[in-house]
């Protein structure tokens, strides 16, 4: 069993994020996995967050909190050193990281760091990230 966290911050910061509408596609994006079952919704909005998914362990909170286990942390291609290709990524993890808006800026705490390949210095956003990264941990794992 693994789990996802990842930041949902307000609108004018992220596009994909401060509106509840945009928990769907971030629970939506779990469900291509039978494995992924608990959540930690990192909410640095004034909205009052509930559960999205009354099957997953989900916790609310305001400042990122410990994780156990073994971690990733989806990056730019640019930003660590001897980072893998999600390609080459075996997903053996128990939590998925996902960075805020305005990214990381250096705050790296991973057992891995894994980025999508591209074809230019463009930083997607984390909800488009997660979106691949689950499709692939389902060719990865479960095909």
């Amino acid at each position: 069993m693994a789990g996802i966290c990842f930041y949902f911050e307000n609108n004018d910061i992220d596009v994909w994020s401060g509106r509840l509408i945009d928990l769907d596609a971030w629970n939506y994006a779990c469900k291509m996995n039978p494995d992924i079952t608990k959540a930690v919704i990192i909410n640095q909005t004034n909205i009052d967050l509930h559960s999205f998914d009354a099957d997953m362990d989900i916790t609310i909170v305001s400042e990122p909190i410990p994780l156990e286990g073994n971690i990733v942390q989806l990056i730019c291609p640019w930003e660590q050193p001897n980072s893998i290709s999600l390609w080459d990524y075996h997903h053996n993890v128990d939590w998925y990281c996902y960075g805020p808006g305005a990214g990381w800026t250096d705050n790296y705490f991973a057992n891995d760091y894994v980025y999508i390949p591209q074809n230019s210095r463009v930083a997607c956003h984390s909800i488009h990230i997660h979106t691949v990264t689950m499709a692939h941990r389902y060719k990865t794992l479960h095909i």
